[in-house]
């Protein structure tokens, strides 16, 4: 894996830190494509998987799944509190992955 490194920003003393429970990454994956238009043979013959690039903290990753979070919220304690966005990417359909530094 690549690791990319990104320059980070300070932040207000009234915003929360990151909590580093996660590493950011951005992924490369394969989707399927669907058209339900009429097309010529060759056309069709030619048609490719979508390549697809996500980005976010990388919540799970095992042998079924790779799970991104790309959003997220604080609790009254501030801690990290619920998780938005998500995306479950099925592991056989990454192609590449980068950890993103600095978050």
């Amino acid at each position: 894996m690549k690791k990319v490194k990104v320059k980070s920003k300070k932040f207000k003393s009234d915003v929360p830190e990151i909590p580093f429970l996660y590493d950011f990454y951005l992924i490369y994956w394969e989707d399927i494509q669907s058209d339900s238009s009429w097309k010529e043979m060759d056309t069709i013959k030619d048609m490719k998987p979508a390549t697809c690039v996500s980005t976010g903290w990388l919540v799970k990753k095992d042998a079924k799944v790779h799970i991104v979070m790309s959003d997220y919220n604080y609790n009254a304690k501030m801690e990290m509190g619920d998780g938005g966005n998500t995306t479950v990417i099925p592991t056989k359909n990454v192609i590449k992955k980068y950890k993103i530094e600095g978050l």
